[in-house]
């Protein structure tokens, strides 16, 4: 079943361009519809990420961001250069 959706002169433009930039750069002539549908299903995927994120754990209770804030004392002033020694025994 086909739609009519009307969009604004201004992203009419923007999808008709990045339409173009798809053609030349891969190619690829994706027909207006196909391109809104696809970018619907990328916002969908988008918005299920976020989601997602929102149902972390605060970072504060990240036990890698605990350890993180209170390093362990190497004994060692800098130890940027010689890390592999001290991380491998290396």
């Amino acid at each position: 079943m086909a739609t009519t959706v009307k969009i604004d002169e201004e992203h009419k433009q923007k999808l008709e361009r990045y339409l173009a930039s798809r053609l030349i750069k891969r190619g690829e002539k994706i027909p207006m519809q196909k391109a809104l549908g696809m970018m619907v299903d990328h916002a969908l995927e988008c918005e299920k990420f976020a989601e997602k994120l929102e149902e972390l754990p605060p970072l504060e209770e990240d036990p890698a961001w605990k350890m993180l804030q209170k390093p362990k004392n190497w004994g060692v002033k800098d130890a940027s250069e010689k890390i592999d020694e001290y991380v491998y025994g290396g």
